[in-house]
């Protein structure tokens, strides 16, 4: 009995609340969708009109909305008008979500069934979030957000900017009701930005905005933020975001001590959440108002506003609704489970008839393949001995290309070998015919003079055999070198140093043999330069060669020239490139002519005098920068003025 009058008492109290407040002035868009309602109209158009008049309700009276909405789904379904049936069920259930909720949840279940069936994308996330609403309203942060983020794939997926602007504010507004605050900003923000850019609504994103920065602590902005949205949903005549703004603001002064004001902002909450219908935001508004009244009273006050908060909570929360909404989604779930058996089935059923399909195509493959497996055999065996033919045939290739390659390098190195053995071969003959002489000239009679010459002459050829001999050790040493060049292990090494080093061994080099030789060396090295990974001592060796060929180059210039203002100079400069690291060695020596500089790196070539220099020296140096190092080594020179080396090593090989 007492649980009766309860419920009595509640009903009678929002009767005489909502019946006190007046009917809100309605927009210029819900004029015209009115007139245009009263002319004939298709019914699938006139469903459609319904549906848009209860979404310009829903912003004014729910009780309005509901009722066109209603209409919009007897029309439909007299007239077998799927789609709109699936309308008029989304919107009735919003007209409904404050008063029924469990019947909400069902009409939204019922319209994403038809959406699912007829693959309505847009309709799909509309009720996608319709029913996110409920979880949210039930606490459930899981299954909210889940139904939210599934809407907003599909606004995406759609480009339906303007839904997703929708989406990305209801998801902030979620994450901000379970104070989840970093998150609640950052989709409030890109709901803001995007609304700005497309020039839509933004009194509900205003609001979120507020929220969060009045949970922060930031007074200032939060106070801004809801009169924004209070200006905004006014100008729009949106009955349920002025809710919003004002127990907002309401509850901004509430923290700040300010009572008064938050007294009269939570009033004018509470009168538009009564004008809309909106049975959340009374209880938003009345719950403030309870709570500001009892601080500080009237009590007569505290004990109004309570009892309307109690009524909005027994209408809202009552255990009945509770039971029959869990109803619902033990129903939703063996319907679903029911869907999902019967598509095992209908899967099963197919599964079948394609392993019956299967089996039947296998038998005709099977007689294919032995008919033809002879035949595959006898090509087997074809490719078989064909291959085995390839491989002889490569075999053979790469064995004369290996013998060609050997043949010119032994070519090569006998026709080098071939000078100075000649040279040796004569000066040993005329020494050995020297001596002949002496022993003859000793015979007969003793000339001193003639002993000397012939002395001085087999002292000649000595030297001359020496000289030779030590070519040949020269050359035979080079292509040792060629052949052990890359053996060592790379290490990260500074090129400063080895550069300045490499250029000062070679000028001591060249002092050593020639005492009256001297240079002004030059270095210009990068101090930032990296620490690369290199063979150092094959590296070295090429900035020492490619050093003393331009100490070289310099001192046979100022033997040449007369001119004693002729002052010789070798620089090194070390830099660092976007792919690399160059190193120039350049001189102010003879130069060369174009044709040398297109032979400069083929072995064997040279441009000093027999005895001075082998020709591997560069050819050296360029396979050990290009294949060893994987860089490149230019020549720029030109007759007269000098020449420059350039090294170019990348940063990784």
């Amino acid at each position: 009995m007492t649980s009766w009058f309860r419920h009595v008492s509640a009903f009678l109290l929002l009767a005489c609340l909502f019946r006190a407040v007046p009917i809100a002035a309605q927009s210029p868009a819900l004029d015209s969708l009115r007139r245009l309602a009263r002319q004939p109209q298709p019914d699938s158009n006139r469903v459609v009109l319904l549906c848009q008049i209860s979404d310009q309700y829903w912003a004014l009276r729910t009780d309005s909305a509901e009722a066109y909405a209603r209409r919009a789904l007897a029309l439909a379904r007299r007239a077998r008008y799927q789609h709109g049936e699936g309308e008029a069920l989304n919107r009735l259930g919003a007209a409904l979500r404050e008063s029924n909720l469990a019947r909400a949840l069902e009409l939204f279940q019922e319209s994403l069934r038809i959406a699912e069936a007829r693959h309505d994308l847009p309709l799909q996330a509309q009720n996608l979030r319709s029913i996110g609403i409920i979880y949210v309203y039930l606490r459930d942060r899981k299954q909210g957000l889940s139904y939210y983020f599934q809407a907003l794939r599909i606004g995406q997926q759609l480009h339906a900017e303007r839904r997703v602007v929708i989406e990305l504010s209801n998801i902030g507004l979620a994450y901000d009701l379970y104070n989840e605050l970093d998150s609640a900003r950052y989709y409030q923000q890109q709901a803001y930005q995007l609304a700005q850019r497309l020039h839509t609504p933004t009194n509900y994103i205003l609001y979120g905005l507020g929220n969060v920065a009045r949970k922060q602590g930031q007074l200032a902005a939060a106070r801004n933020y809801y009169h924004r949205s209070i200006l905004e949903s006014a100008a729009l005549r949106h009955q349920r975001s002025s809710n919003f703004a004002y127990v907002g603001l309401a509850t901004l002064q509430q923290q700040q001590g300010l009572l008064d004001s938050s007294n009269y902002y939570a009033r004018l909450g509470c009168t538009a959440a009564q004008k809309n219908g909106f049975l959340r935001g009374v209880l938003n508004a009345s719950t403030l108002l309870t709570q500001n009244f009892k601080s500080r009273g009237p009590a007569d006050s505290a004990l109004k506003y309570q009892s309307l908060m109690l009524a909005m909570k027994d209408t809202l929360f009552g255990q009945e609704k509770v039971m029959r909404l869990q109803s619902v989604n033990y129903q939703e779930r063996q319907r679903a489970q029911q869907a999902a058996a019967d598509q095992a089935a209908l899967r099963a059923r197919y599964r079948t008839y394609g392993l019956l399909a299967g089996l039947l195509g296998l038998l005709v493959l099977v007689g294919v393949l032995v008919r033809h497996h002879r035949q595959q055999q006898r090509a087997n065996a074809a490719l078989q001995a064909s291959l085995a033919e390839l491989k002889t045939t490569q075999h053979q290739l790469v064995q004369r290309e290996k013998m060609a390659f050997l043949g010119e390098l032994t070519a090569g190195v006998a026709h080098e070998l071939q000078n100075p053995l000649s040279f040796v071969k004569k000066f040993a003959e005329v020494s050995t015919d020297l001596v002949d002489e002496i022993n003859g000239a000793q015979r007969l009679a003793r000339d001193g003079r003639l002993e000397r010459e012939i002395l001085d002459g087999l002292k000649q050829n000595i030297l001359n055999i020496s000289q030779h001999g030590q070519r040949a050790t020269a050359i035979i040493k080079g292509m040792l070198e060629h052949a052990r060049t890359g053996s060592a292990p790379r290490e990260a090494t500074d090129l400063n140093a080895l550069a300045e080093e490499n250029l000062r061994l070679a000028y001591q080099g060249m002092r050593n043999e020639h005492p009256d030789f001297q240079a002004t060396l030059t270095t210009r090295l990068a101090p930032e330069l990296p620490h690369i990974a290199v063979i150092a001592p094959d590296l070295g060796r090429v900035l020492l060669n490619l050093c003393t060929n331009a100490l070289y180059a310099v001192r046979q210039r100022q033997l040449q020239e007369a001119d004693a203002a002729y002052r010789p100079e070798v620089s090194i400069t070390t830099s660092k490139q976007p792919t690399g690291v160059e190193i120039r060695v350049r001189d102010n020596g003879t130069g060369m002519s174009q044709s040398v500089q297109a032979k400069i790196f083929q072995p064997f070539f040279t441009t000093k005098p027999v005895g001075e220099g082998t020709g591997l020296g560069l050819s050296l140096s360029h396979d050990i920068i290009s294949t060893g190092h994987g860089g490149m080594l230019a020549v720029e020179s030109a007759v007269g003025a000098g020449t420059e080396f350039i090294i170019t090593l990348p940063l990784k090989d």
